[in-house]
């Protein structure tokens, strides 16, 4: 029973809230990007970036990557939040993690230096269409 006095049920949906959260940094930006690739074996699994002009970073999955790309957006939203933490610039974040050894979950960034693209969208659209 609940406090309301009425039985609570498996079948009853539970409401989750968020109490707090890391500080992260903005996920959008108009700016041009700068991005790294995220490895998994030799497979893109996704990107790292981060705007040019502003404080925005995040990770975007390649489409074609399924699983593994998708899963590897938790750790980097993990890892850009302790970035954030640790006061690095969005684009310092994106060769951080270079040279580090393969993570089961996150991949690895690879060695090489940041591209740069003129949107957010473009680099979207990259993920999308390889």
């Amino acid at each position: 029973m609940t406090d309301e006095g009425r039985k609570v049920s498996l079948k009853d949906q539970p409401s989750f809230r968020t109490l707090s959260a890391p500080d992260a940094y903005p996920r959008t930006t108009s700016s041009p990007i700068r991005y790294v690739p995220i490895l998994m074996g030799d497979e893109v699994i996704g990107y790292l970036w981060a705007a040019v002009t502003d404080d925005a970073a995040h990770y975007v999955a390649r489409e074609g990557a399924g699983d593994a790309g998708r899963n590897g957006a938790v750790a980097w939203i993990q890892r850009l939040r302790w970035a954030k933490a640790n006061d690095l610039t969005p684009v310092r974040a994106l060769t951080h993690w270079a040279g580090d050894p393969e993570d089961a979950r996150a991949g690895k960034v690879s060695s090489a230096e940041p591209l740069e693209l003129p949107s957010l969208n473009a680099l979207k659209a990259l993920a999308d269409g390889d």
